[in-house]
């Protein structure tokens, strides 16, 4: 008997802890109640910024704004709110998302940056119904639905290789222009490996010009460049590996310049 006491004390054991984590889970679990946006996990903390830029857009009350964001945990700071918009962006948030987030981190005290893309004049959303049940107004025609237009078309203008600075890891700049030529900001570019992707935004970096965005590589690792929201020709294959021949001495990566162009 003496044998099978400690498995029959580790099976009691084993029993109780199974039955205990049933009646916690299944039985009677947990509910929590009034739970905090402060409380809320990251992502859910970016989608409630992008809702309190929203109502900031209909209200036009900072002061309201800058309770909501009290209630998040944060001061209201401008630089602040910028940051976690870039935050939001990178996490792959939609740009209409987050247009009325930035004009908030502007009446806030920020300035430039991705606040220069994204913080130019845009409709606020309409938070008070505009039709019945039936989807018309009051007394109102059915409107004819706009016919959609074709996204627009970018080729790859340019393709060049280049030497980087000494000392220097690859990067790829890419710069993105309309029909006429000139340099469009807020456009995002898509670039992809065997591995992941990321996405990177034009714009941000005003003193490199309006339609200009960069992406550092890493060693070893064959990149394909795109536009995300606009269909665009693929540059494929890039790398930082150095070219024989191309860079002397001190270059140890290169350095990749690609132009999209919308066609005409």
């Amino acid at each position: 008997m003496r044998r099978w006491l400690p498995a029959l004390l580790l099976l009691a054991v084993a029993a109780g802890v199974a039955g205990g984590l049933f009646y916690t889970w299944v039985l009677d679990p947990v509910e929590i109640y009034d739970t905090t946006p402060g409380a809320l996990r990251v992502s859910q903390k970016l989608l409630y910024l992008a809702l309190v830029g929203d109502l900031y857009a209909f209200e036009g009350d900072l002061d309201r704004a800058g309770a909501r964001l009290a209630n998040l945990g944060l001061e209201p700071d401008g630089t602040v709110l910028a940051g976690l918009l870039e935050q939001y962006l990178d996490a792959g948030g939609r740009p209409e998302d987050v247009r009325n987030l930035a004009r908030l981190a502007e009446a806030l005290g920020a300035s430039g940056g991705v606040l220069a893309v994204f913080a130019g004049p845009s409709p606020a959303p309409s938070l008070v119904p505009t039709s019945g049940p039936d989807g018309a107004g009051p007394g109102s025609t059915p409107t004819p639905l706009p016919t959609a237009t074709p996204a627009p078309t970018f080729l790859l203008a340019e393709q060049v290789e280049l030497c980087a600075a000494a000392g220097q890891p690859g990067r790829i700049a890419v710069r993105v222009r309309d029909a006429s030529g000139q340099e469009m900001p807020g456009v995002q570019v898509l670039v992809s490996w065997t591995s992941g992707q990321d996405r990177f935004w034009t714009g941000l970096r005003p003193e490199q010009g309006p339609g200009y965005a960069d992406f550092q590589m890493a060693p070893g690792t064959g990149y394909d460049v795109s536009l995300a929201a606009y269909p665009s020709e693929v540059a494929r294959g890039l790398a930082s590996a150095l070219t024989p021949g191309l860079c002397g001495e001190g270059a140890g990566a290169v350095d990749w310049r690609l132009v999209f162009q919308q066609a005409p």
